[in-house]
């Protein structure tokens, strides 16, 4: 409908004469171009470009330039179609083979995609006081894991270890949060949380925040 058909029907509701099958396919798809980008002009004025408002549009056009056609008396006759090429046991097989290739690799991509998780992370995070308070910094953690996971917590304050929590098992898709009320000194100071897994003792993430001063 949206590349053969209309554009068909308008050549035979407008008389065109073609030599050749491949001429009169190629002006077939020209037709049914220029009748879509025609369609799209006049369904966006109206308000209606949708995928029904589509479907109207080029029923429209087929059906009005198929009665048209129907009632000339002067549609030229079709081109003849040329005669089918003898076509040999190899180049069958290699039809075969191509489609049996192009096949399988829909069926992986298809496989592939049904299959294919989006990579997701624990998220981490140290901030001052949403409420503005200067002796108090948030820690928090959202796990993205599959399976309960258990993290160790670590919270140094210029340097100097400051806070530790072990051991804490996140559920996925829970949230831990907690408060934490820091000394609060003349000059900045830098808060740094380092988070760890136990199984291995590897450093799995690291954030930090400033402590506003006085």
């Amino acid at each position: 409908m949206v590349f053969f058909v209309s554009g068909h029907v308008v050549l035979r509701a407008m008389g065109v004469r073609t030599t050749s099958a491949l001429q009169h396919l190629v002006y077939a798809v020209g037709a049914s171009l220029a009748a879509g980008i025609a369609g799209g002009f006049a369904l966006n004025a109206a308000g209606f470009l949708t995928p029904l408002g589509w479907a109207l549009w080029f029923w429209a056009v087929t059906a009005a330039a198929a009665l048209l056609a129907a009632g000339r008396r002067d549609t030229p006759d079709l081109p003849a179609w040329p005669a089918p090429a003898r076509i040999r046991f190899w180049q069958g097989a290699a039809l075969m083979l191509a489609m049996l290739v192009a096949t399988g690799a829909y069926a992986v991509a298809v496989r592939d995609e049904a299959a294919y998780r989006e990579f997701k992370y624990t998220a981490f995070w140290l901030l001052p006081s949403a409420s503005g308070e200067s002796g108090q910094i948030t820690v928090g953690i959202r796990s993205a894991e599959t399976q309960p996971q258990r993290f160790d917590l670590e919270i140094t304050l210029d340097g100097q270890p400051f806070a530790i929590f072990r051991s804490l098992t996140i559920a996925p898709g829970d949230t831990w949060t907690r408060k934490i009320p820091v000394p609060v000194l003349g000059t900045r100071q830098t808060a740094e949380a380092r988070l760890y897994r136990p199984e291995d003792n590897r450093l799995y993430r690291s954030v930090s925040t400033m402590v506003p001063r006085i």
